[in-house]
């Protein structure tokens, strides 16, 4: 079963004691695009990253490049020679740590909700960039991306070329609470199931429409939260907010607390989703618990999905509590 974890580099002190044997690969966040070439030059923890590399235990380590928020890709994908630019200065980055792969966590082509350049020219260049990227890493090297959980990235993604160019897609099914325009009330961000008070956005059916796309099941990875999201000025699940973005808060230890201050952990069996409401505070709080993430790792086992993937690893508490879920 593949378990990888995203881990912000700024935050890495090396993985937690035991941790090795259920971990399978890594992801080591964030690569930038900075003047048309791949940048690590902001990373804090180089060192820690580096020290890592030496002895990784049998896990493989990918570079991710991107994040929410991270632009340049469509400017420096836009020609032949910006790609051949972009995927030698990450190739060299990759080599120079020793890398297994490279993650490409573009949010998304040709679509400008994170406030990121793009263009409708990002569809066929974004294949091309994959491409460049394979002829170059050959067989032996990974290369995933990091996907959007929703019917408007498959539409911007020409999936029929990318099933054969990457090794798997990892389904980022959490943060799913953007789909609020025609309903603003509180929802699961990171549900696994519909349930009646969920959002229209759950880890099930993003994996269907993968595979309506043309995804095979063995290239689907499935995402946990290890965090929370925070609605305010609400009055329980599924009421109405205040209107603002639901915020993010520190990991699941954190989560847990404002759950027990707030009277404790509620369980929506159905969508298989933590939360909680603080009547004095009036914030609904949306989270992975043990239970949730042990119902994802069933789900992508009986299903037959490559594997179950999380935001982030730093993030889960000291005992590895979510992590441990997985086993």
């Amino acid at each position: 079963m593949y378990i990888s974890g995203y881990i912000g580099e700024g935050r890495f002190d090396g993985l937690r004691s035991g941790d090795e044997k259920i971990l399978t690969h890594v992801n080591f966040s964030f690569a930038v695009v900075k003047d048309g070439l791949g940048s690590v030059a902001h990373w804090k923890n180089a060192d820690k990253v580096r020290e890592f590399m030496q002895n990784k235990q049998g896990i493989k380590a990918v570079l991710s490049v991107g994040g929410w928020g991270a632009g340049g890709f469509s400017d420096a994908c836009s020609t032949p020679e910006g790609i051949e630019k972009l995927s030698s200065s990450l190739v060299a980055i990759m080599e120079d740590y020793g890398f297994d792969g490279i993650d490409l966590d573009w949010e998304y082509p040709g679509i400008g909700a994170a406030g990121i350049d793009h263009s409708p020219a990002d569809k066929e260049n974004f294949t091309a960039w994959v491409q460049s990227l394979r002829n170059k890493l050959g067989k032996d090297k990974l290369i995933t991306m990091a996907a959007g959980a929703f019917q408007g990235c498959i539409d911007n993604l020409e999936i029929d070329k990318l099933v054969n160019l990457l090794d798997f897609f990892n389904l980022m099914t959490y943060d799913m609470t953007r789909d609020l325009t025609n309903r603003r009330h509180t929802c699961h961000h990171t549900a696994l199931y519909e349930s009646p008070n969920s959002n229209s956005m759950y880890g099930d059916k993003a994996v269907n429409l993968y595979l309506a796309a043309g995804v095979p099941l063995d290239k689907l990875v499935l995402g946990a939260a290890f965090y929370a999201r925070i609605f305010a000025g609400a009055s329980g699940l599924d009421t109405p907010f205040n209107g603002e973005v639901p915020t993010w808060t520190g990991g699941y230890a954190d989560a847990l607390e404002r759950a027990e201050k707030a009277g404790g952990v509620q369980y929506d069996d159905q969508a298989k989703a933590a939360y909680a409401f603080d009547e004095n505070t009036k914030e609904f709080i949306t989270f992975d618990d043990p239970r949730s993430v042990k119902a994802k790792f069933d789900y992508v086992k009986t299903k037959g999905l490559k594997g179950i993937m999380f935001w982030e690893y730093t993030c889960d508490d000291k005992d590895s509590t979510l992590l441990r879920a997985m086993q």
